[in-house]
Order: structure tokens, then C-alpha cells, then sequence
């Protein structure tokens, strides 16, 4: 089987191709907004010519495409979604405008304690296409209003009237009782031909009213424009020779058949970063390493998760940006700190600050050439030698240089090789700062956890940020500049099914449970279709969202394996004491406090498989070349090397530099690397600082 995966990033789009034989081509290109497209095409051909084939030869021999892409969570965040109208239940209009009282959800940290800088999210439609329909449903399902479906029509003809590309449904309790917005689907399709519709009962049959709400104005919003892009993005790779399945990752960690996901979009929003968080899971796997602090760092930001017992973890209250959403996504925190975040001094404290801004694809940072004027943190590190090329373009050293001087040397009075190290150091302070955060602040200690280092320029930055944090060590994968790439045929085809129940004791109500949890499997199961052939080795996962008594937010929780009897919901009861008191402290979930169910999911995977990856060959350990770099304000001739060269159980001691093929791994002073038997590289950090020093 032959399988590609490809990212589109923010700034660049990375391509993984797997060979029949095991081989291994990576692929990097500029991303291209406005037709991303082009940069997908671009990236699978650098990929095929890594391999010694041509485009449309890898592509008729793939079996399998699969895609993470951010184009919906940029359309969000730049807010180029479609005009969406919202049909709710009379009276509660106001439901998405008043969203909820936690405003500070979703706001950035150095913003929180100032109130004057509240505010609540973005509406993103206006209130005029907000419209109340005469209807009412009960708690138990019972109709206490029928559907007035003469005011509906009017109210669906005066969407029609103001303009709308997209619909959303959205009624009180329709989970439990869909009838009125099915129909309300119908009116829309008879009186609105062509346009796209959502219903929350089935995008997200979830119990509180605002987060099912958003989840449909969000899946409404982008909707229109990926239908799009994924059908010119299939067309342009059969154009080019594909006949496979195509593939999208979701925000849950599984890939769907592209088809099946086109009217529900929200579920492939940041499906990109959780693809690195899948291959985390993979590689620790491979190696033996159950808890993972998994680091990303691309162009524009840098993105944080983790594995847990050898999982990725779920946010137990997902955000898309700063929306409250009712479907389950990977736990992944970024900021915007990545190789072409910006640079500035704070013009109240003169202060040196990185990001969040960023160059991002175009113009990009001023070292590529293409107009950009602002320094970024890809610019410092190539003023100080750090990196020379990437994707296959010689940097300009001279204009970064000149950028650095203008903006941030000169107003503080510093050289040019000074500005940069600040830079960098600032931006590894952050990304140290948001690790702790990730762990400390959830009850983990990083002493725990292994650290991985991926995405484009992970490698050059991470000799920084883990030292900060404390770790004595860190591992870069073998594709680490393509890890989301990876992650994407690392994936498994994954349906998943969820109910909300009305809350009981969870030990009184096991025969409850256990009927509900073999509906949810035959559901998840019907989902997954046409994708496990007769005889496919299915796996289930079970989870229980679990709270105390008179509590308002729960924990999922794993169940043990069928069958769920008195016994396996003792052990979930303790699995779930184990959970809260790390979460709130030790000695916080008393022993007599009773425990409720308030829902359900099971989860069906069946596995992409990969194939054995190729090893690194044996080969010449020595440097290829030296250059000069700067560290610590001295400049010092380094020893560069070629990673195709580098056999297992080689290494490295810093300075020095691995160049792989699309990205450059910094090797600090008092810090070596060494290569494993599967191509990855452990960095010895030694407790020492970038001078060699102790470290207090």
C-alpha cells in the first residue's frame, strides 16, 4: 500500500510519501492562499522527487491521500466565512450574542487581567439573520408547541431575502426529539435551493443550548468554502493521476473519507496540528514512551499536547478559537510564536516582544526575498548562522540583517547579533512558558513526560525552550519538519458516536449504561461504513463523562473493556476519583460523594496501516563542512552535518548543525545529539546552560 499525507500549515505545506517498499520521500512548499491547491501539488511533487519519481507517477500508485488542513480555521479567524442565517427556537434569539459569562475563555494571557479588554467573542452573523421560529419541545422529547410552519416559511423566505449562503438549525432539546428541524431542513431545501444546511441534532446531539448553538453557526460559516476547496483539491489530484480515497483528518484525531465530511466541516478545523499529535502517539510507541509533551513549532505559531499512556488527551471543554463547541476535539494549546512571527519593541515599555503577528506564507520573513519588511524569529536565527536554507531556497542573510538592525538593534542600542539572540531567546521563553502551563497547570509534572520537537523549525529552537523548561533531554523525530504530514497516515479511520443522559448515580445505573453503550457502538460502527471490509480488525473505546453530584463540568473517562458489569463501573468510579484529584488537588473527591453519568461516546478505529518505515543506512560521520554561527554574543566556527549520513548510534556534540532535508537542527553548546536504530534524535541538554555552566 502506498500512502501520502499532506499539512497545510499557515506558511508551508509538508507532504510525507509512503512507498510500497517502505521508503520515505518529504516534500515542503510555500502554501498559497487563495489556491491552496497549488501548494498541495507543489509539496507531493518535491515529495515524488525525493523518492526519484515524478508527480503524477507517485499519485497513480497511491492508494490513499490523507489531508490536515487549517483552510476553514483561517477562514474563521479572518473572518472570509459565508453569510449564515440561524433558525432557533422563539425566545431564544439571544442565545449566541450573550454566549457565555466566562468571557475571558479564549483570551490571551497577558490580556486577562485587564477588564477593560474584555469582551466577548465575534458575532458572526448579524442579528438581523437571527431568526425565532413558533415551536417547543420538552426535556423528555414531548412536543409542547407544534412547528408554526407557516411563520417558519416566512422566516426562511426572509433569510432568503437578506442574503445567506449558509443555515443553521439550532432548537431547544432537539437532540432528544428532531422532528421540528428536520423539517425545518426541508422548508429551507424547498424555499432556499443550493444552500447549506445544518442541524445541531445532527452535527452535535449534546446537551447546553449556547455550545450546540455555536457549533452549528461555526459548521454554517465555513461550510460553503470547503465544500469548495475539497472538491477542487480532489479534482486537481485526479487531474494529476489519483484514483485512491481521499482523506481529512479530524479535530477528534481520526481521518474520514473527504465525501463524508463535506456538511461537517467544523470536525476538520484544526485538523492539521492534531496530526503531529496522532504521529507523537505513534512514535512513542515505537519507542516505549507513554507520556509525551509534544511541541510544534511552525510559521506561525507554536502548538502544544499531550500524550498521556500512550493517547492523545481530550480537551474536556473544546474552543475553536475563542467559540465554545459541542464535538470532541485533541487537546492543543498554541500561541503565536513561530519562525515567521514578528518582532517589536512595545511602545510604552520599549520592550523587546515576539509575535503574534506574523509574515506568514507571503510575504514571509524578509530573509526569503519576497518583500517581506518586519523582522521575525526566522530572520535571527539566520543572521546568527543557525539555518542557511529552507525548502530548497538560500536564504538572504544581508536583508534579515538590515531588517534586524532598522527595528530592533538600533532603538536599543545593541549589535545586530545581540538583536537576534534576544529574539530568540524571548520567543523560547514563550513557548517554555506555555509547556508549563500545558503540564503544571493540569496537574502534570514535565518530569513525567518525554519532550518532542517537531515541525519546521522545532529543530533549530528547541535547544532553547526545553533547557528552559528543565528537561534534561528531547527527542526530534526522524520527519519532524513533516510530523503533521506523518500524522495524517499515522491516523486511524475513526467514527465516533455520543449521548447525553439524564444524570444518575453511575453505579445504580450500569444496566442503563451498558444498553446505551452497544446502541452507541452499532451507530459508531454504521458511521464508519464501507471503510472496514469483512473481517477488518475493529477497535472500540468507550468513555464516560462523569461528575460529582450538583457539579457542572465532568471528565471523561475511560471505560475497561466489555463487558461493563458492576465491577468495571467501580473501577471507572475510581479511575475518575484518580483524575479529579489531580486535576484539584489531593484529598478533593471525598470517598462518599456520589458519582454521576451525564454521557457517553464510543469511538470504532480501524488502522491506516503504515508499513515499517526505512532505517537510516550506516554511513560517514563526519562533518561535511563548517560554518560560522554566533552563540551567546561569540562567534565560533561550527561543524555542519549531513542527517543522511548519520547512522544509528552517531553523535553529535555541540555547537554543530544536522541539516535534514527541509529543516536544520541546532545542536547548542554543552548539548549533543544522537541517532536511534528508527532515525530519531535524542538531545542530551546535560543540565548545563548554552555556555556550559551549571545551571542554577
Amino acid at each position: 500500500m502506498q500512502l501520502i499525507g499532506v499539512d497545510t500549515g499557515g506558511t508551508f505545506t509538508d507532504t510525507v510519501v509512503i512507498c510500497h517498499d517502505g521508503a520515505v520521500g518529504v516534500g515542503k512548499a510555500p502554501s498559497t492562499p487563495g489556491a491552496l491547491e497549488r501548494g498541495v501539488l507543489a509539496s507531493i511533487e518535491a515529495a515524488a522527487a525525493d523518492v526519484g519519481r515524478s508527480l503524477e507517477a507517485v499519485l497513480a500508485d497511491t492508494q490513499y491521500v490523507a489531508h490536515g488542513t487549517t483552510a476553514g480555521l483561517n477562514a474563521l479567524l479572518t473572518g472570509n466565512g459565508a453569510r449564515v442565517g440561524l433558525l432557533t427556537t422563539a425566545g431564544f434569539e439571544a442565545t449566541v450574542p450573550m454566549a457565555r459569562a466566562n468571557i475571558v475563555r479564549g483570551i490571551e494571557e497577558t490580556f486577562k487581567t485587564e477588564a477593560v479588554r474584555w469582551d466577548k467573542p465575534p458575532l458572526l452573523m448579524s442579528r438581523r439573520r437571527i431568526k425565532g421560529i413558533a415551536e417547543r419541545v420538552d426535556a423528555d422529547g414531548q412536543v409542547v408547541l407544534p412547528l408554526d410552519e407557516a411563520q417558519a416559511r416566512g422566516a426562511v423566505a426572509e433569510l432568503g431575502r437578506i442574503g445567506v449562503d449558509a443555515v443553521g438549525i439550532s432548537l431547544l432539546w432537539a437532540h432528544v426529539n428532531p422532528s421540528h428541524e428536520h423539517r425545518l431542513a426541508e422548508l429551507v431545501g424547498e424555499l432556499l435551493p443550493g444552500i447549506s444546511v445544518t442541524c445541531s441534532s445532527e452535527l452535535a446531539p449534546r446537551i447546553g443550548e449556547y455550545e450546540r448553538s455555536m457549533t452549528v453557526v461555526l459548521n454554517a460559516y465555513v461550510a460553503p468554502l470547503m465544500a469548495v476547496y475539497i472538491d477542487q483539491l480532489e479534482r486537481a489530484l485526479q487531474k494529476h493521476g489519483f484514483s485512491g480515497t481521499f482523506l481529512l483528518t479530524k479535530n477528534s484525531g481520526g481521518i474520514q473519507r473527504a465525501a463524508s465530511l463535506m456538511d461537517r466541516p467544523i470536525e476538520t478545523l484544526n485538523s492539521g496540528p492534531v496530526g503531529g499529535l496522532v504521529a507523537t502517539a505513534t512514535v512513542g510507541r515505537q519507542l516505549g514512551h507513554r507520556n509525551v509533551v509534544a511541541t510544534d513549532v511552525g510559521g506561525t505559531s507554536f502548538d502544544v499536547g499531550l500524550v498521556v499512556d500512550g493517547r492523545p488527551k481530550y480537551t474536556p471543554r473544546p474552543m475553536i478559537g475563542r467559540y465554545d463547541i459541542a464535538t470532541p476535539v485533541v487537546d492543543i494549546v498554541s500561541i503565536g510564536t513561530g519562525g515567521g512571527s514578528i518582532a517589536w519593541l512595545d511602545p510604552e515599555l520599549g520592550a523587546l516582544r515576539v509575535g503574534p503577528a506574523s509574515a506568514g506564507a507571503e510575504p514571509g520573513p524578509v530573509c526569503y526575498g519576497r518583500g517581506g519588511t518586519e523582522p521575525t524569529v526566522t530572520d535571527a536565527a539566520v543572521v546568527l548562522g543557525y539555518v542557511e536554507r529552507i525548502g530548497g531556497a538560500t536564504l538572504g542573510v544581508d536583508d534579515a540583517a538590515v531588517a534586524i538592525d532598522r527595528r530592533i538593534a538600533g532603538p536599543l542600542g545593541l549589535d545586530v547579533h545581540a538583536a537576534a539572540e534576544g529574539i530568540l531567546e524571548v520567543a523560547a521563553s514563550q513557548m517554555a512558558d506555555l509547556v508549563r502551563r500545558t503540564t503544571l497547570m493540569r496537574g502534570y509534572d514535565p518530569a513525567d513526560f518525554v519532550l518532542y520537537a517537531y515541525g519546521g523549525a522545532a529543530p533549530q529552537y528547541v535547544g532553547r525552550y526545553a533547557r528552559q523548561i528543565g528537561v534534561h533531554a528531547a527527542f526530534v523525530p526522524g520527519l519532524a519538519s513533516v510530523f503533521s504530514a506523518f500524522g495524517a497516515v499515522s491516523s486511524d479511520f475513526r467514527a465516533a458516536a455520543t449521548q447525553d443522559l439524564e444524570p444518575l448515580p453511575f453505579d445504580a445505573s450500569v444496566e442503563r449504561t451498558a444498553g446505551v453503550l452497544a446502541e452507541l457502538q452499532t451507530r459508531a460502527r454504521a458511521e464508519l461504513g464501507d471503510a472496514a471490509g469483512a473481517g477488518a480488525e475493529l477497535v472500540v473505546r468507550r468513555r464516560a463523562g462523569l461528575r460529582f453530584f450538583r457539579q457542572v463540568n465532568e471528565l471523561q473517562v475511560d471505560l475497561p473493556g466489555e463487558p461493563f458489569d458492576a465491577a468495571a463501573a467501580a473501577a471507572t468510579v475510581e479511575a475518575f476519583r484518580a483524575e479529579y484529584e489531580k486535576l484539584v488537588g489531593k484529598g478533593t473527591a471525598a470517598s462518599d460523594a456520589r458519582v454521576e453519568v451525564v454521557n457517553l461516546t464510543v469511538e470504532v478505529l480501524l488502522s491506516l496501516t503504515t508499513g515499517q518505515l526505512s532505517r537510516p543506512a550506516a554511513g560517514e560521520v563526519g562533518p561535511v563542512r563548517e560554518r560560522r554561527a554566533f552563540f551567546d554574543g561569540a562567534e565560533q566556527r561550527c561543524p555542519v552535518y549531513d542527517a543522511t549520513h548519520l547512522g544509528a548510534g552517531v553523535v553529535v556534540d555541540g555547537p554543530a548543525f544536522v541539516e535534514l532535508p527541509t529543516t536544520t537542527l541546532v545542536v547548542y553548546p554543552a548539548q549533543r545529539a544522537s541517532v536511534d536504530q528508527l532515525g530519531h534524535i535524542r538531545m542530551d541538554l546535560n543540565g548545563l546552560d548554552l555556555n556550559g555552566k551549571e545551571r542554577s
